[in-house]
């Protein structure tokens, strides 16, 4: 297999992850809150600092990852997270890489703020849930970052929700036809569809989707918690391999009926058994992200 890289990880400084409540409660992020440290059922969000994640890496042969923002609520808040990305590139730039996360419905602010972090070494946007965010894909706000993207050449993240999940406890609908009307509406720009992109390939069985999808990525960001290993297989069959991006949502408990901390390895293992080609297995888990990202 190719040297890993991992498309979406994601990442907090420990005084965050102390006491999450408190954190998110002070800085204005109930929805992060709530997802984190709920307090009506146990919560699968595993926690790791810098030097614990480096030995996970280690330790599962993982040698990039990249950091993906949370979709916060407050600009301020993105602006934070941010600072703490640039500050971790810059003391590991071989094997962190990070997106800048944006609000926005923050405008001027949030561009200005994005700009910054690519001009920094920032390699991308993301991960952003409009419909947490308060902003539409429709909206002009929108339409500026993702011009923004499509001259700096950079790809932006969105969090997409499987609709079958919808009926969920807290679950928040995301639309799969916003995304089609996101990628054609802005064929220039380049989109990760977190999560399988909620199922979406599946839909690229039809060819007018399929030709809409054409400038779209999918990457397998928590996966164990969503489809069975075969999604792999499955997937490939209907697109091909060079657009779908190894993520793994770390620190995330992937298998939490029976690992009690974060972790890469049982994943890793889990797909190199997903019946994939050596070709496949590379492309899938580092090269499209190295070419995607034009890392070295």
């Amino acid at each position: 297999m190719t040297r890993i890289l991992d498309s979406h990880i994601h990442a907090y400084p420990s005084e965050v992850f102390a006491n999450p409540r408190a954190w998110g409660e002070t800085h204005g992020e109930p929805w992060w809150t709530e997802s984190v440290a709920p307090l009506d059922r146990p919560s699968i969000q595993g926690w790791a600092d810098l030097n614990q994640l480096l030995r996970d890496m280690d330790h599962a042969g993982i040698e990039q990852v990249v950091m993906l923002g949370w979709y916060w609520q407050q600009p301020s808040t993105c602006e934070l997270q941010n600072q703490w990305f640039l500050e971790w590139h810059h003391l590991h730039p071989d094997r962190i890489k990070a997106f800048a996360t944006v609000q926005p419905a923050a405008g001027p602010r949030g561009l200005d703020n994005v700009r910054r972090c690519l001009d920094a070494g920032l390699l991308g946007i993301g991960e952003l849930r409009p419909q947490i965010q308060g902003f539409s894909l429709a909206d002009d706000s929108f339409a500026a970052l993702a011009q923004l993207a499509a001259t700096r050449e950079v790809p932006i993240n969105l969090h997409v929700t499987d609709p079958t999940l919808d009926g969920r406890p807290g679950a928040i609908a995301t639309p799969l036809a916003d995304y089609v009307f996101a990628a054609q509406s802005f064929p220039d720009t380049t989109f990760i569809l977190a999560h399988w992109g909620g199922g979406l390939p599946f839909h690229e069985l039809t060819p007018r989707v399929a030709r809409a999808l054409r400038n779209v990525y999918y990457d397998t960001a928590a996966s164990p918690l969503l489809y069975r290993i075969e999604v792999f297989r499955r997937v490939v069959n209907l697109i091909g391999a060079d657009r779908i991006l190894f993520g793994s949502d770390y620190p995330l408990r992937l298998y939490p009926r029976t690992e009690s901390a974060p972790g890469f390895e049982r994943f890793l293992n889990d797909i190199r058994h997903a019946g994939l080609s050596s070709a496949e297995l590379d492309a899938i888990m580092g090269d499209n992200l190295r070419r995607l990202l034009r890392l070295p």
